[in-house]
């Protein structure tokens, strides 16, 4: 009997660490296929900013920022309780951190982009005058504008002189640039290719266009950086907080880093603040 009950916790022994096996293994593969398809996105998204980045390299920057802060939350909690808590918080937290620093490589690239969009556009105007052809035109502007918009006009001059059409290689350039106004002049030289006119009044239309947007969006921004400021100040006050009791008393804010009901507030901080600052965030956003 004694033998029995010894073999039946070998046995259940031997499952139980198989099943766990099992299941680290299973973690482990989906984990490295999440981690790959995240590192694949990221290069993909920098390359429309003209930013080369392989996947291999792009998913070990992911893994590095998810190290990095799975330590930083060892350092910052003292108990077993707030050293998970803060892990599980920052490690999760530094997931995002790779998508918001390309977003924030895009807007600036976009941004580059648009304030060189008027003078490319007069460029190719005046080309248009002098009797060059939409090509030629495109072409002088790659040579002689400064980057980031020589490069975008230099791929669209790139693919048609392989081959591709002018048209599908406009297309594809207000899909890698989304910006209203590349849109705007992408359609209005298919329109003007298929109907006929003339696209050096075109270009300067879009061009003063452009610049009276530009002046209405100034004014809107002048208006809408207070908001946003406040925006911000209030939702960083419970964090603020946080941080000066941490460090006027060590063990007052146990409760919440040790206790399922501690946790609990804690996260719904989380989630309140966050839908605060985006309902703010929607509230000052002005389309133009």
């Amino acid at each position: 009997m004694v033998a029995i009950k010894f073999l039946a916790l070998v046995l259940a022994g031997v499952a139980t660490v198989l099943g766990v096996r099992v299941a680290i293994d299973i973690a482990t593969e989906r984990g490295s296929t999440a981690l790959d398809r995240y590192g694949r996105w990221i290069a993909d998204e920098l390359d429309k900013a003209q930013i080369a980045v392989s996947p291999a390299r792009a998913s070990l920057w992911v893994t590095l920022t998810v190290l990095a802060a799975a330590i930083l939350g060892v350092l910052a909690g003292n108990t077993l309780g707030q050293r998970i808590f803060w892990i599980v918080t920052l490690g999760s937290g530094a997931c995002f951190i790779p998508s918001f620093a390309v977003s924030w490589l895009q807007a600036r690239y976009l941004r580059r982009v648009d304030d060189q969009l008027v003078d490319a556009l007069r460029m190719m105007s005046n080309a248009l005058k002098a009797g060059l052809n939409l090509q030629q035109s495109l072409e002088l502007a790659s040579k002689e504008m400064p980057p980031p918009i020589s490069a975008v006009f230099g791929r669209v001059v790139n693919e048609i002189t392989l081959g591709r059409l002018t048209d599908d290689a406009l297309r594809r350039m207000a899909q890698r640039v989304p910006l209203d106004d590349v849109r705007l002049f992408a359609d209005s030289v298919l329109t003007l290719r298929e109907t006929g006119g003339n696209l050096s009044e075109t270009f300067a239309v879009i061009a003063e266009t452009v610049i009276e947007r530009k002046k209405v969006q100034g004014r809107i921004k002048t208006v809408t950086t207070q908001g946003v400021s406040q925006g911000v100040i209030i939702c960083s006050m419970p964090f603020a907080l946080l941080l000066l009791f941490a460090f006027i008393d060590d063990h007052y804010l146990d409760p919440f880093f040790n206790t399922p009901l501690g946790w609990a507030m804690l996260a719904a901080v989380f989630i309140l603040d966050a839908v605060g600052m985006w309902a703010i965030l929607k509230v000052v956003k002005v389309e133009v």
